[in-house]
């Protein structure tokens, strides 16, 4: 068996939602299933992840995971009923009540959107293909959080009071899934489970973005089992730090399955470093305009120096 997925400089594209759930699945089942990243068209990457198996074809994380239970490669066989019931139960909690927050996070916050997601998703494309897509995809996932939104649905609210709400909602969400998780290794049946895939995929890019262009130590985090600090970077993600057992759930899992996205995690800058680097990139557009000024001024200098403009007087 053959899994499509999107190229990626580290191993997979944090927002692919999709492509990490399948693939955190299949390595957590050790299936017998060959990554590719081969198809890099715009076309093609819109029919991703997608599972070939001899002449049949799966795509999405639905039929990919249906298939693969199919084949008797999936992780569920041992559940008992109840587990089963929670399993459904808790994969639905996390599309409905973290899914907006993260999409929202990564698409809807301009600072994070231009720091962040806008980079990732310009990478391995020409300028133009990016900027129009990518500016394509915020849109259509702005839109997206907003039509899932009841409060939203019913009056019409500012994205500031979106944010306030789909945060919220998430925050109790994590909280909850952490105490399901206590002690134990997995969510649900202290097996791993599709449960597991979903909610590692919605904490990848929080914390890749926190190893990044946050304020803690990501070499302690997750790792050590007990972190105490605090996030400068976002409250979501303080709130995540704060449910050591989800962080160090998505630690193990990253480090055994993702061995090499995991090294992406630990390339921080140096503190002095990143002050720099947040003071330069935290005003885009100021430093759009500035930009745009100084190029102006040395047209302008230009033009007078060779004589192609001049001044009159009187």
């Amino acid at each position: 068996m053959d899994l499509f997925v999107p190229p990626s400089s580290e191993g997979i594209i944090p927002f692919d939602f999709d492509s990490v759930i399948v693939l955190c699945y299949v390595y957590l089942g050790r299936c017998p299933v060959a990554v590719d990243y081969s198809l890099t068209s715009d076309v093609s990457l819109k029919n991703l992840p997608l599972l070939r198996h001899g002449e049949l074809e799966s795509r999405g994380v639905k039929d990919i995971l249906t298939y693969l239970r199919k084949q008797n490669y999936g992780l569920e066989y041992s559940v008992t009923d109840a587990e089963g019931v929670q399993l459904a139960a808790l994969v639905s909690t996390i599309e409905r009540q973290i899914t907006p927050a993260v999409e929202w996070f990564m698409w809807g916050e301009d600072e994070v959107f231009t720091r962040f997601t806008g980079k990732l998703s310009t990478k391995s494309r020409n300028c133009l293909s990016s900027f129009y897509l990518t500016h394509r995809w915020r849109n259509k996932k702005i839109d997206a959080v907003k039509h899932a939104n009841l409060s939203q649905s019913l009056r019409t609210i500012s994205d500031a009071e979106l944010a306030h709400s789909v945060y919220n909602t998430a925050r109790r969400c994590l909280t909850t899934l952490s105490y399901i998780l206590g002690k134990n290794r997995y969510i649900v049946g202290n097996k791993p489970t599709a449960v597991d895939a979903y909610l590692f995929a919605r904490m990848w890019p929080l914390l890749l973005y926190e190893s990044r262009h946050g304020t803690v130590d990501w070499t302690h985090v997750g790792r050590t089992g007990v972190y105490g600090g605090q996030s400068a970077s976002h409250p979501l993600i303080s709130h995540l730090l704060q449910c050591p057992n989800l962080v160090s759930h998505f630690s193990r899992i990253l480090d055994e399955s993702f061995p090499k996205s995991a090294a992406c995690f630990i390339r921080n800058l140096r503190p002095e470093d990143r002050g720099f680097v947040n003071c330069v990139s935290a005003h885009p557009v100021r430093d759009c305009i500035v930009f745009g000024i100084g190029i102006t001024g040395l047209f302008i200098a230009y033009a007078r120096y060779a004589g192609l403009i001049g001044m009159s007087y009187g």
